[in-house]
């Protein structure tokens, strides 16, 4: 059947000639030019498009909407993305929320908890202060030998050498992780400030509801 703007009840008659009233189908749309058409058949031109499904009576049983271009699918499929994102974000703020509670009966003990993280890194800090200071005295006993070898025209024993490469070294590995532990000390003070405050707003929050 050609498709072109036609009265409803013809093209529903035609509709009925093609098959029992109970298997006819009468699609209505509206084109580019702003003309409703029916038609027993949707043409391939008009596929992605908006259109009804009518039943034998002429009434609308199906709203078919015309297919999402490919920008309003990216957008579709990433506003959705987004939402699970989002639903991850929520689950897991609970879950950290929760184990905050549990693992602090009080504000009080949240403190004691910081506390003892800060007494542990600044005494791990002196530790390694000192044992970097004793290396230090000894590498400046191990150069001052080499220096006076060379100084009595003897040739540095290679071994020395590799002493005092082997103590550079290690003075400096222990002060690489001196500083990242002063970035540990600061860093817990952060934590400890954020955890107040979120313990905070989830305990009264907490109270609230029961």
């Amino acid at each position: 059947m050609a498709q072109r703007s036609v009265p409803l009840v013809f093209a529903l008659g035609l509709a009925l000639c093609a098959g029992s009233a109970e298997a006819a189908k009468l699609y209505k749309w509206v084109d580019e030019d702003g003309n409703v058409t029916y038609s027993d058949q949707v043409p391939p031109d008009q596929a992605e498009k908006a259109r009804e499904e009518l039943n034998k009576d002429g009434i609308t049983v199906k709203q078919i909407e015309r297919a999402q271009t490919p920008e309003e699918l990216a957008a579709k499929y990433k506003a959705e993305e987004d939402a699970r994102l989002a639903a991850l974000d929520a689950a897991e703020q609970r879950r950290r929320d929760k184990a905050l509670l549990d693992s602090y009966a009080s504000e009080s003990d949240l403190t004691r908890s910081y506390n003892q993280r800060v007494d542990l890194l600044q005494q791990t800090i002196e530790a390694r202060e000192v044992e970097i200071g004793l290396r230090e005295q000894g590498m400046t006993k191990l150069v001052a030998q080499a220096a006076e070898t060379e100084r009595a025209g003897r040739a540095v024993p290679e071994a020395l050498k590799q002493m005092i490469d082997g103590e550079r070294k290690e003075i400096d590995r222990q002060r690489s992780f001196v500083k990242d532990k002063k970035v540990e000390l600061i860093r817990a003070k952060d934590d400890y400030d954020r955890d107040m405050a979120r313990y905070r707003e989830v305990a009264a929050r907490y109270e609230q509801s029961q």
